[in-house]
């Protein structure tokens, strides 16, 4: 028998044009938002573009810059 652990994983992820929707509403540009995650301008704007997957620590570090701030995330 298979382990419920094992048959489901909660992934957490970010579209980008979610990614893009927070730095605008935070008012951000690409180089602040990846100052702020610790990548470079280019890695924000592939993610917008949706060129390159971003990691889930990253999407939980701006879950959590979000919720500092008070900017509201779509939910999938």
């Amino acid at each position: 028998m298979t382990s419920l652990r094992s048959c489901y994983t909660l992934r957490i992820v970010m579209t980008g044009k979610e990614i893009r929707v927070l730095r605008q509403q935070l008012g951000w540009t690409q180089v602040a938002l990846a100052d702020a995650v610790g990548v470079t301008s280019n890695s924000v704007a592939r993610w917008e573009r949706g060129e390159m997957a971003i990691s889930e620590p990253t999407v939980r570090l701006l879950k959590k810059i979000a919720a500092e701030r008070q900017v509201r995330l779509k939910e999938h």
